[in-house]
Order: structure tokens, then C-alpha cells, then sequence
């Protein structure tokens, strides 16, 4: 059996008040502790909804046997700003910045907003857990949830959050699904999944008496998020067609009660709880309602197995292998259910419905004539458990790992290392010392003047030339300035590697920058490697360690790629056969963002490109670069040119279009907002656990000042007590123990 296990989830029973991924991962964390005697951690990123983390530590560790850690205790990624910050991606990075120095067997991750992307993106890349095996669970990825819900994504974001949930489903080592259903979805939405699937049903361990009980026919119960997807108007409106019907059925009783047992969220409705009201009011003479959208699990399902005489109704449009059905079932409730999804894999055909008014208005009806058909289960708790327990013994059997490249660098390709150069003399030694401080050492260089037209700039070329040439063969060639990307490529004309990387001349290399950089594209046979990297102003030396601010590319995401870079800098590793077919860097003396360009080239092309999620350069923020100095709007078309070439007119324009209408492009301030709201949301959470410390400590503080009142009071009554007799003995103790006199 696997040994150390770390379940890592946006979700949990406690913590988080309710969902199916927490309810699942509730269960599998207590099967891996209590039954498999595992060791288990889990890594709680949602926010703490009851109590504070010190609490369910305790509670945890008490009740399961558990390590229970929460993503505010992990250290930010970076201290300052983050161009372009998504919320998601900072916080499955702190998870991988985490996770890369624990010795875990298994990590457990779950689809929803792609917490385990940095750290699978690090395996596939050749950084990290070589030795771990890394599993992603399919629950509700966003694109799915949007399907369900009837809605567009409405931002960059969603794009970005979409692309992390289906690299996860890609490139984990083993992709879980609960359902087929799942599978089947993802593979019609043309997902590439992983090859290594396993079906693994979610867990369930109530341990609680089932009920067993008939329909009374007074009260119907919708058991789920009150929204789209879990098919709240679908209810409505069937309520409303079989009024009169129900009305007969009920003759002579009072109106149907129907209780709303779950969150409120997002509907078709503008304000969910009037259009529920407003409803109501129209059928108060048939119906009456309540609202229970506070319910924690344990509170939900004491309600349903207190009211276990009532109808439990969940007629979702869509879903996947849903909790709720679990738990109905597995309490053996009058529960009625959609045929959606996976809903059919659990429960069987005499209690489903289609998900449409006439279908469940049929349902309801022949519930109250005829009462509910008998329970006919397909899940297995015992079975489920087991398969879970099979599957972790499967790992240590025959665990997915794939043979580590050799490690030995006289094996390893030339890499060339191009360094475009014009009028940075004094940036250059720095940058030629990082080299040289490499840790990889199968390399040449090839630094270009291109053009330089200042003296003393000139000099310091040359003298570098004649140090570095002799020392390690570095070449050093002059030629007329033709901008930036035709100084590369002339670089990768006179060199000879079968892999090339470029280096500015005024940023600076860490030292296992190359290391990283071939080792990851020798494991992955990727096509091209980008990374992240830390930006420092002129006036600071490069490893004061003094940032400006930070960037973070996400990787091959074309479809966001045409609002922002967000596939890297031209500080990257590249395969020579694919940047001689692609042509190399389109040139320009008057426009920048020539890196972008040639990415979103390579992107649309159908070449593999990924990013090392890790600092690996240093870059100098120069106030009169050609970024800053030339067209934003002109270097910004310059970037997109891949995704209008050959497109017609009106396409060429609607994309154009988009870009300005997005808000996250032009306005700087609006690109931080995203960062600035996740700061302000750690802020806020470490405020209230400090709140709740406080309030803690008070109540503690007054329940002790109400036990020093009651011992002032009881002494205050024995001493003016008609006992005199006993007075002088006890002002006597009074002195010795040195306690004040009431004399």
C-alpha cells in the first residue's frame, strides 16, 4: 500500500460547508487514514468557512488521524506584483512550491480549478516529483459547469482557468473519472486525455441508520445548488404544470410543503429568492416553502433523514456522479433523479426521469398516485472502497513512472546560446559572467553587435570578445543593425547547436537555467521551453534580490494568447529543425513583441510549447527599451499577425475587435486586479482567523472573569456571615496567604 498520500482540494467536509468534490475527498482521506493506514494529508485550498485552521488541525488530527494544512499557512510565490496574476494559477503555484519539498507517494488532485496544474506542468516539463505520482479526478471542470449552466465564459480568465482544468485531464500521470459518463463528455468536447484512465467511483461512508420509509405525500424536498445546472426552473416549472394535478391528489390536506435544500447560485432568474418567492405567492393555496441555503453536509442530511417521509426531487440538466444521489441512496430516501451523466451508473431506471418538464410532471404525479418505485441501487459502498483500495495497492505494484533521461552532460545536445547586443555595454559582462556561472556546461555562445553606435559600448564588445573567445571559444560577430529578431536570427545562422536559447545582453541568467531548461526538454520532447522570471529596475545590482515585479506565463493557450503573452519571453529553449522550419523570428526595426509573435506561431502551427514554472532569469526593466519606447497598439498587431494571416476581412476585424473589448489588455491597472483581489482575499482570510482568535480568547476572558466574580462573591458572603466565630481564624489565613482585608 502506497505510504504517504496528500489530497489536495479547492473542497472539504468542515472547512467548506458543501459540495460533492469535498464530500469525495472527505471520504477517501478518512479511507486512506483509518483503513489503509496511510499516511494522509490534506491540503485544503477553499476558503475556511467555519472555525479557523488551528481548529480543523485539531479536529482532523483528532478525529482522522489526518495532517490538515491550508493554502494561507503556504509562502506567496512572489513578494510584489505579478504581471497579468490570475487568482488559480498563483494558487496552484504556492501548491507546487509546497508540494516539491514534501516526499510524497501519491497526490491526489481534483479538476475544478486546476489546483494541481503548476505542479503536473513541472513533472511534464522534467522539474519535479519524478518519484510521485500526480492524479487529477474529473468533477466539474468550468467548460462543462458552463455548458450545464447555459452560459458563455465572460473573461480571459475563464479561457486561462479552462485551458489549466484540460492540461491537467492531458498530461496527469493517471486521470480518474467517477462515471463513464465523465469520460464519454470529455472526449465529445474533443479533450486530450490522459491514456492511463481509471473509473473510480466517488466515496461514501455515512455510517447512519437508513430510514426506509414511504412517501407521505405532503412534501417534496429539491435536494441541490439552487441553480441552471442542478435544474431549478426545470422544478419550478413543473410544479406549476401538475398544480392542478397535485391539488387533486392532496384533496382535503393541507398545501404541499417544498423545501430548497442547498445554495443559493447562479440561475436564469435575475434574483433567484424573489423569483422562488413570487412563484409561491401564485400557488400559495397548493404549495407552501422554505429556503435552507445555510446547511452544512452533516446538517443536510440530518434534515433529509429527519424528514425521511418526504419526496427528494433532483432533476438535474446535467451532471456527473453526483453526492447527493449517493446520499439518498445509500440512506435509502425517497429520492427521484434526472437520467443525466452519471446519475443512471448509480441509481436504477424506475426512479429516473427525463430532464424535462413533462417527464418529471409524469414523475411527480404517478409519485403521489402510486407512491415511489422501489430502490434499485448500482453503487456499492463496500465496493467502491474497495476499488479505491486496489487502485493505491496497484501503484506500489506497478507504479506510471517513465525511465529518467541520463543525467550525464557528455550525452547531452549542444545547446547555442544566442545573445542579441546593441549599445548595452554596461549590462553585457553580467550577463556573459551568468553564463559562465552555468551549471550545464555543453554549450556555445553567440553574442551579435547589432550595429552598436556608441564607442564605448563598441570597446567593452570587443573586450569581452577577447577574453571569452580565447577562454571558451565564444564567438563574437558584428554586423549592421537589423533589429532585434534579425539579430537572432543571424545568431542561430553562425551557430551549431541542435538546440537553440536566447539570451538579451542586459538580462541575466540564473545559474541552472540551461540545466533546467535542456533537462526539460530532453524528458518532455517538447518543441519549445519558456519560464518565468523576476524583473529588476537599472539602478539595482541583478542579484540584490531587489524585484520590481514578476511574470508568469501560462504555455500554449491560443486562444487566449491573442489578449495577452501568455505563452513566455524570448528567453527560451527551442529545437533547431522547428525554428529553421518556422523561419525564425519575424524582423522589424520599427515594432517589438517579436517573441510573442514567433510563439503564437509555433502555437497555431501545431508545435508543443510549455512553460517551466520556475525563475529561471533575471529581467532588466529599462525605461528606454524598444517595448517602452515604441507603439504599444502597433507592437500589439505586430504580435497577432499569426491570427489574422489568411483570415477574411470580417474575422480579421472581429478579432481585432475582441482585443479592445477585453479589459484586461491596455488598462494596466485593470490587468493587477485580479492579483490585487487575491492578495485582498488572503488578507482578509488571515483577518478573520485572527478575528476569530480574538473572539476566542474573549469568551475565554470573560468566562473567567464571570468564575473570579462568582469566588469574590461566595468570599464576600462568608466573610459578612453571621460565623463569627470563625472570623478571627480566617482573617488569620487571610494574613498569611497574604490575600487583601474587606476591614
Amino acid at each position: 500500500m502506497v505510504q504517504k498520500v496528500c489530497l489536495i482540494s479547492p473542497e472539504i467536509i468542515g472547512p467548506h460547508k458543501n459540495g460533492g468534490i469535498g464530500t469525495h475527498v472527505f471520504y477517501l482521506a478518512k479511507l486512506l487514514s483509518q483503513d489503509s493506514n496511510c499516511q494522509t494529508t490534506i491540503l485544503y485550498t477553499g476558503e475556511i468557512a467555519e472555525e479557523t485552521v488551528e481548529y480543523w488541525r485539531r479536529h482532523f488530527k483528532t478525529k482522522l488521524g489526518l495532517r490538515f494544512i491550508h493554502e494561507s499557512e503556504l509562502p506567496p510565490v512572489f513578494l510584489g506584483d505579478i504581471c497579468n496574476a490570475r487568482s488559480h494559477f498563483l494558487r496552484s503555484q504556492k501548491v507546487y512550491n509546497w508540494l516539491k519539498n514534501q516526499d510524497f507517494d501519491v497526490c491526489h488532485f481534483q479538476d475544478f480549478i486546476a489546483d494541481g496544474f503548476t505542479s503536473i506542468q513541472a513533472k511534464r516539463t522534467g522539474q519535479a516529483f519524478c518519484k510521485t505520482i500526480l492524479t487529477c479526478m474529473a468533477h466539474s471542470s468550468h467548460t462543462w459547469a458552463f455548458q450545464a449552466m447555459q452560459a458563455f465564459p465572460t473573461s480571459i480568465d475563464q479561457l486561462l482557468l479552462d485551458y489549466a482544468e484540460r492540461y491537467c485531464m492531458q498530461y496527469a500521470d493517471i486521470v480518474i473519472s467517477p462515471s463513464e459518463y465523465m469520460f464519454t463528455w470529455m472526449e465529445e468536447a474533443c479533450w486530450e486525455v490522459g491514456k492511463d484512465r481509471r473509473l473510480l467511483p466517488c466515496l461514501m461512508d455515512l455510517n447512519r441508520t437508513a430510514p426506509s420509509t414511504d412517501f407521505s405525500g405532503d412534501h417534496i424536498i429539491f435536494f441541490g445548488r439552487l441553480e441552471t445546472r442542478k435544474g431549478l426552473e426545470l422544478f419550478l416549472d413543473a410544479l406549476r404544470n401538475s398544480a392542478s394535478q397535485l391539488k387533486q391528489y392532496t384533496k382535503g390536506k393541507s398545501p404541499v410543503k417544498i423545501t430548497f435544500l442547498g445554495k443559493v447560485s447562479n440561475t436564469t432568474y435575475q434574483d433567484t429568492q424573489q423569483a422562488i418567492q413570487r412563484f409561491f405567492d401564485e400557488f400559495s393555496e397548493i404549495y407552501t416553502y422554505e429556503l435552507l441555503s445555510d446547511k452544512s453536509q452533516p446538517e443536510a442530511l440530518n434534515f433529509l433523514t429527519n424528514h425521511a417521509t418526504a419526496l427528494i426531487v433532483t432533476p438535474s440538466l446535467i451532471d456527473n456522479f453526483p453526492c447527493a444521489i449517493l446520499e439518498c441512496v445509500e440512506l435509502n430516501l425517497n429520492v427521484i433523479a434526472s437520467n443525466v451523466g452519471g446519475i443512471p451508473e448509480i441509481l436504477g431506471k424506475n426512479r429516473l426521469f427525463a430532464p424535462n418538464v413533462d417527464s418529471l410532471c409524469e414523475k411527480l404525479e404517478s409519485c403521489f398516485k402510486d407512491g415511489v418505485p422501489p430502490l434499485d441501487k448500482k453503487y456499492s459502498v463496500a465496493k467502491a472502497q474497495s476499488l479505491w483500495k486496489e487502485f493505491h495497492l496497484s501503484l506500489v505494484k506497478n507504479p506510471p513512472f517513465q525511465d529518467l533521461p541520463d543525467t550525464d552532460q557528455k550525452h547531452f545536445p549542444l545547446v547555442s546560446v544566442c545573445v542579441p547586443y546593441y549599445n548595452c555595454g554596461d549590462y553585457l559582462p553580467t550577463l556573459l559572467l551568468s553564463l559562465e556561472r552555468q551549471t550545464f556546461k555543453n554549450f556555445e555562445v553567440i553574442v551579435v553587435n547589432d550595429g552598436s553606435t556608441k564607442a564605448d559600448d563598441c570597446q567593452i564588445f570587443e573586450a569581452m570578445q577577447e577574453n571569452y573567445s580565447i577562454k571558451y571559444g565564444w564567438r563574437f560577430i558584428s554586423k549592421p543593425n537589423g533589429g532585434l529578431g534579425n539579430a537572432r536570427n543571424f545568431g542561430v545562422c553562425h551557430s551549431q547547436g541542435d538546440y537553440i536559447a536566447f539570451v538579451d545582453a542586459d538580462n541575466v541568467a540564473e545559474p541552472e537555467m540551461l540545466d533546467r531548461m535542456v533537462k526539460g526538454a530532453l524528458s518532455s520532447n517538447i518543441d519549445c521551453l519558456t519560464s518565468y522570471f523576476r524583473a529588476f529596475d537599472t539602478d539595482h545590482e541583478p542579484f540584490s534580490q531587489i524585484y520590481s515585479y514578476a511574470y508568469m506565463p501560462v504555455g500554449n493557450c491560443t486562444e487566449a494568447g491573442i489578449y495577452e503573452n501568455i505563452f513566455g519571453d524570448a528567453n527560451f529553449i527551442i529545437k533547431r529543425s522547428v525554428f529553421e522550419f518556422l523561419g525564425g523570428f519575424k524582423e522589424s526595426k520599427t515594432h517589438t513583441w517579436e517573441d510573442w509573435e514567433f510563439l503564437t506561431r509555433l502555437s497555431l502551427l501545431g508545435y508543443s510549447l510549455d512553460v517551466i514554472p520556475e525563475f529561471l532569469f533575471l529581467y532588466r526593466h529599462r525605461s528606454d527599451s524598444l517595448t517602452r519606447t515604441t507603439s504599444r497598439y502597433g507592437n500589439h498587431l505586430f504580435a497577432i499577425t499569426p491570427y489574422l494571416k489568411d483570415q477574411p476581412l470580417w474575422l480579421q476585424r472581429l478579432l481585432i475587435n475582441s482585443i479592445g473589448a477585453s479589459k484586461y489588455v491596455y488598462g494596466q491597472a485593470e490587468q493587477r486586479i485580479p492579483y490585487l483581489q487575491l492578495r485582498l482575499k488572503e488578507v482578509r482570510q488571515k483577518a478573520n482567523q485572527t478575528q476569530k482568535r480574538l473572539n476566542e480568547t474573549q469568551r475565554v476572558l470573560n468566562d473567567l472573569q464571570q468564575e473570579l466574580k462568582q469566588v469574590k462573591d461566595r468570599i464576600n458572603a462568608m466573610e459578612t456571615s453571621k460565623f463569627w466565630k470563625l472570623r478571627k481564624v480566617w482573617f488569620k489565613i487571610k494574613q498569611i496567604l497574604h490575600l487583601p482585608s474587606n476591614e
